[in-house]
């Protein structure tokens, strides 16, 4: 999501992986570009997620708006929320 950087917009990954070795090596392996979170089994388990991985999309009141969305309508979820903060902006 480089693309956003400039944008009120903030990705963040929760992860529940076996072990924070794996988690550790993972993220370097991507060398992920957003904040990546260990040990978020108890919001997995609050959340309801079954599978890994799900994609929650948050608005800036923390409420969920869109879940495992990906590729085209991951943008389109973002993009959504961002026109939205513009227009309540205005």
């Amino acid at each position: 999501m480089k693309r956003h950087k400039q944008d009120a917009f903030a990705l963040v990954a929760v992860n529940c992986h076996d072990s924070e070795e794996d988690f550790r090596k993972g993220a370097k392996d991507l060398d992920l570009q957003y904040a990546s979170i260990f040990g978020g089994a108890p919001i997995a388990e609050a959340w309801g997620v079954r599978g890994f991985p799900t994609v929650f999309v948050l608005d800036r009141e923390g409420k969920i708006r869109f879940k495992d969305v990906r590729g085209k309508q991951l943008d389109e979820a973002v993009k959504q929320l961002l026109d939205e903060m513009e227009e309540s902006a205005e």
